[in-house]
């Protein structure tokens, strides 16, 4: 059964909107059991401080090959020893865009959220939330 997961994403390190402005996919370090069919929200540190896009990981199995061509997926160190056996990668697909101020790290918090600072699988209350929301945007995109 596919899991939910929040990912943080401080836009000093990479600039997601701007990537997914010319990409529809994006690589990603998987710090847990991330996997394939898994949907991915992504939160936006400040100066956003909210869930910004919904995604599908739709590998987690990334290759050199794929790495290579997204290198700002991987931490850049004076070994250029870039791809340890440790470190796994997942490949995620851009399903959604929120609109801003959709899913505010206030409102977040007032359903359950605690710090964002690492990946975690969204708890039933926060997860109800973005189901509720999500429900409500579905029937005004009709």
């Amino acid at each position: 059964m596919a899991e939910n997961w929040i990912i943080p994403c401080n836009i000093k390190h990479f600039d997601l909107i701007e990537h997914f402005k010319t990409h529809s996919t994006a690589v990603w370090k998987n710090s847990f059991t991330i996997r394939a069919g898994d949907v991915v929200y992504i939160y936006l540190s400040a100066p956003y401080s909210e869930i910004k896009y919904r995604c599908r990981v739709i590998s987690d199995n990334v290759s050199e090959d794929l790495l290579k061509d997204n290198i700002y997926a991987v931490p850049q160190k004076e070994s250029h020893n870039y791809f340890s056996k440790r470190t796994k990668y997942i490949q995620i697909q851009k399903e959604y865009e929120y609109p801003k101020g959709t899913f505010p790290l206030e409102k977040l918090k007032a359903h359950g959220l605690g710090q964002v600072q690492i990946q975690a699988r969204t708890n039933r209350r926060v997860q109800a939330y973005l189901d509720s929301k999500e429900i409500a945007f579905s029937k005004e995109e009709q």
